[in-house]
């Protein structure tokens, strides 16, 4: 089974959820700026399907993606942009993003932790300049940021996904320069398995770390949002801005960063 598999196919479903992602961007940008977006830059695409959710949620969208992986970008065209019709209003561009590609945006992405990859202070802040420098006047840069103990330790974390079991490993973290060794894997009922489908080398910032480089790259305002949850403890999708929250074994957000 591992061998007929195909890791993109994988990430997605086991780690994305591009329709939920690109309601929430949306609502976001038009709770701060009054207005809907309409364009979108994806930095670190990997297949664009966020980029694809994005164009597919609202007629005149369009999308641009950045990443320096050009047979993924061409895995997402083939399989999933192109497909649904949408090449016209999705432009992949194989670019670096600490460069940039593209016309000026409204919205700005980057998910999925992958400025984790800047281990460095000034790559982080000559990124943030960066995507900065791509948006429109009153556009936002929104960065998701993961936290809490659990993220700082080794551990295995199995999830059960329809076919397959989706296998997050953090296999070392140094508390000196908060470097984090991490993959995923992926097991299969037949007992066969895809080990490091994706491997990465990261240095885990914090919220205050992102949002003081986010100032020091030109941004207005910065705003740590927490995601509302309901009685049983879920999270609603909906966020908040709080001045304090409370510390916890983990930790999913958004950032938002107003030019």
């Amino acid at each position: 089974m591992a061998a007929l598999a195909d890791r993109h196919d994988l990430y997605e479903r086991s780690v994305q959820a591009p329709e939920v992602d690109a309601e929430t961007l949306a609502r976001l940008f038009k709770r701060y700026r009054k207005r809907h977006a309409m364009s979108l830059r994806e930095d670190f695409c990997g297949t664009a399907v966020l980029s694809l959710a994005w164009v597919q949620s609202k007629p005149g969208r369009t999308a641009v993606g950045l990443d320096l992986d050009q047979a993924t970008m061409d895995w997402g065209m083939a399989n999933r942009i192109e497909p649904a019709g949408a090449a016209d209003r999705v432009a992949l561009h194989r670019a670096d993003v600490l460069v940039g590609a593209g016309p000026k945006v409204d919205l700005a992405v980057g998910l999925n932790f992958s400025y984790f990859a800047f281990r460095e202070r000034d790559q982080l802040i000559r990124y943030f300049r960066t995507a900065r420098e791509g948006l429109v006047d009153d556009g936002l840069l929104i960065l998701d940021i993961v936290g809490g103990w659990e993220s700082m330790q080794e551990e295995v974390n199995r999830r059960e996904i329809d076919g397959f079991t989706y296998r997050w490993e953090q296999r070392c973290f140094d508390p000196l320069n908060h470097h984090l060794a991490c993959a995923i894997c992926f097991d299969f009922p037949d007992g066969s398995r895809i080990e490091d489908a994706f491997y990465y080398e990261w240095r885990m910032w914090t919220c205050p770390e992102v949002r003081d480089a986010l100032y020091e790259a030109g941004f207005s305002r910065v705003r740590l949002l927490w995601e509302r949850t309901d009685e049983e403890g879920e999270g609603t999708g909906k966020f908040r801005e709080p001045k304090t929250v409370d510390n916890q074994e983990s930790f999913w957000t958004y950032i938002v960063a107003e030019r």
